[in-house]
């Protein structure tokens, strides 16, 4: 059988050390040793999993079977790793007991791995490699009136647009009157359009964007634009404003990422080395019958 492993379940049990959402006091199900386990599921280093357990975690977190079991041969995987660390000698010990076990696991996991303890040469390389990520470019939006032609009466129908444009009190009233259909006396075809602000980086046919961008201030642009798609009056609508963010404003943030990202290969690396171990074992018959539930159970309150 071949698992999904690690990304199913990271969230559920790094948040023992750091803090997910639906982590809780409360126990956990997972295997406890018993004597007998009934209708044994798997085996992680001599403990069993039952196909009771895999049935009560679905219905407590309301996923698959697959992921049921996935996540409690990983957890099981991880409070082995504990015990070995020496975080507890009593491998019988009760549940509430062993997630204090990982918990200690992972939070030791967590001091070796601190936002403050990277470089600052990597956390500054990080930014460089990502500035783009760190700037808001500008934005502008715009309405035009297209004349669906590639002539010259075509580009003089939207020069007529845009000095209605410039004349009027309010520019939006000439695209609610184009809206209408074309002016009287025009035998070409009128598109009325609105944009919502888009950056430079927009893929819309560059002189559009070339005109739009370089206009100084709201209205009317200076005249007329030519695209394969005919002639445009554009007016500038909105201008918002870019912003750059340097280094000292997001380092922090960043430190924060890395440090999550480090964790987290760690925590894989440590799991797959476990899995490694063959520490795992399936009764695939009971495997390929849990698989065939298809209704996820409703999730516990």
């Amino acid at each position: 059988m071949r698992r999904a492993f690690i990304i199913t379940w990271a969230c559920g049990v790094w948040g023992l050390a750091v803090g997910c959402e639906r982590v809780t006091n409360e126990a956990q199900p997972a295997p406890t040793q018993t004597s007998v386990v009934a209708e044994v599921v798997a085996k992680v280093g001599g403990r069993a999993i039952g196909a009771a357990h895999v049935r009560e975690r679905m219905k407590l977190d309301g996923i698959s079977a697959e992921k049921a079991l996935d996540a409690l041969i990983e957890e099981e995987l991880l409070l082995q790793e504990a015990q070995r660390a020496g975080l507890s000698a009593d491998p019988e010990a009760e549940r509430g007991v062993d997630r204090k076990m990982v918990r200690a696991f992972l939070h030791d996991l967590e001091k070796e791995n601190t936002p403050e303890g990277l470089p600052t040469k990597r956390v500054r390389e990080d930014f460089e490699r990502n500035r783009e990520q760190f700037q808001a470019l500008e934005r502008r939006g715009s309405w035009h009136v297209l004349v669906k032609a590639d002539t010259a009466e075509a580009r003089e129908v939207a020069v007529s647009v845009l000095a209605e444009a410039r004349r009027a009190k309010d520019p939006r009233e000439v695209f609610e009157r184009y809206s209408e259909g074309a002016a009287d006396g025009i035998d070409l075809p009128v598109v009325v359009e609105e944009l919502p602000p888009i950056t430079t980086k927009a893929k819309i046919e560059k002189p559009y964007k070339d005109a739009l961008f370089e206009a100084k201030t709201l209205g009317p642009v200076k005249g007329p634009v030519q695209t394969s798609y005919g002639w445009h009056a554009i007016v500038v609508t909105e201008i918002q404003p870019g912003e750059v963010r340097t280094f000292r404003d997001v380092e922090d943030e960043i430190r924060e990422r890395l440090s999550r990202k480090e964790r987290f290969e760690k925590l894989v690396e440590v799991v797959q080395r476990l899995e490694g171990e063959e520490l795992v074992t399936y009764d695939e018959a009971v495997v390929e019958r849990l698989l065939t539930v298809r209704e996820l159970p409703k999730r516990a309150e």
